[in-house]
């Protein structure tokens, strides 16, 4: 899908890192973890230089990208999601610093994409808090890519500046993070 977005970028002569993306969502927990798939994917356009005329955002949905799912043997497409905001839900400020670039665009590509770390995915499911948000942070925490003191660190952080409702992200965080100690206390962890 990405790949796809570059080469019409390159056509276009756009600049070396003219556009940087940051995937969050289904997407990004799969790549950490592969504990789920997801069908859509979450991202931010968070910068583009791009040329007048360009719709980067339309390129994109117009590209799904097809796949097999390898559980099931079942032929998939992969959507991107034009609805998806990072004000839906609490978000550190420093969320780019902290992501990691896909080694499949170079430094000379006019397209950057990066994966949130897995902190920064975690704070933006707190607002929503859907099951499927919840497995994901604690796939996240099970597989070992959040200290428990970071997430509350970074996301109280987040909520402090958070321009919705404070109260469900920190309830939703709170229940999270005794829930997953609580559980590795039993484990003897």
């Amino acid at each position: 899908m990405f790949k796809s977005v570059e080469a019409e970028l390159i056509q276009e002569n756009a600049a070396p890192g003219a556009v940087k993306i940051i995937v969050f969502g289904g997407c990004a927990v799969h790549l950490y973890t592969n504990h789920r798939i997801s069908l859509d994917v979450d991202a931010e356009i968070y910068e583009a230089c791009i040329p007048a005329g360009f719709d980067l955002r339309t390129l994109l949905a117009e590209v799904p990208e097809p796949f097999v799912d390898e559980r099931s043997a079942r032929k998939m497409e992969l959507n991107y999601d034009l609805q998806y905001n990072t004000s839906f839900g609490p978000v550190h400020e420093d969320y780019w610093s902290r992501s990691i670039p896909m080694p499949e665009f170079s430094r000379v590509s006019p397209l950057r994409v990066h994966i949130a770390a897995p902190v920064d995915i975690a704070i933006t499911k707190l607002g929503r808090a859907t099951d499927h948000d919840i497995a994901d942070i604690n796939a996240l925490l099970r597989f070992g890519f959040i200290l428990t003191s970071e997430l509350r660190r970074l996301a109280l952080q987040a909520i402090d500046v958070y321009v919705g409702n404070k109260e469900p992200p920190t309830s939703v965080l709170t229940n999270i993070l005794q829930d997953y100690l609580e559980k590795g206390d039993d484990e003897g962890k």
